[in-house]
């Protein structure tokens, strides 16, 4: 666990897209490897982080000054989403977070989940919703741990036959 290494989560800027499509490459790599087939040659990748700097959403988390991972933080959501009984209004949205590999393991996953609901209710926001893919037992035993609640899944046909569902969560921030 490390609980004395300083986080920071500031806002991308252009400057650091190679190092954040780097540190994504490992973590793409890395369940890939595992067989989580998650993300695919489209989404998220350098355009899509790019296009995220540009809108002022992308998010980087640096633990003791160095980049530790990145998130999308805003409030659009997938229309698959518009079945899925939320319950919360109010809501900004987590997309495509990730961690280096190399970083993992040692409780900065939720230090960093931690950051993005702090900046969230520091900016009015009064819930957050995300996804993780089903088949991603460690993000989705880290949400719930977290006190996120399970909402129902949603399938993405546009992933691979087998790795399409995943699983929506919602959490009230107070």
């Amino acid at each position: 666990m490390i609980k004395d290494m300083t986080l920071e989560l500031k806002k991308a800027s252009a400057e650091q897209l190679d190092e954040i499509t780097e540190v994504y490459s490992r973590s793409k790599k890395d369940l890939d490897d595992s067989g989580l087939l998650q993300w695919d040659d489209n989404y998220p990748g350098r355009e899509y982080f790019e296009e995220q700097i540009g809108y002022g959403d992308l998010y980087c988390l640096y633990s003791d000054g160095g980049l530790s991972g990145a998130v999308t933080l805003n409030t659009w959501q997938s229309p698959e989403w518009d079945e899925i009984p939320w319950e919360y209004e109010g809501e900004m949205v987590v997309h495509a977070l990730f961690l280096d590999p190399a970083k993992q393991g040692r409780g900065l996953g939720s230090r960093f989940l931690g950051k993005c609901e702090e900046f969230a209710a520091g900016n009015g926001y009064r819930s957050i919703r995300l996804d993780a893919y089903a088949r991603n037992e460690g993000a989705n035993s880290l949400y719930e741990k977290m006190g996120y609640t399970y909402r129902g899944s949603v399938y993405f046909t546009s992933k691979p036959e087998g790795h399409q569902e995943y699983r929506c969560y919602e959490k009230p921030l107070n």
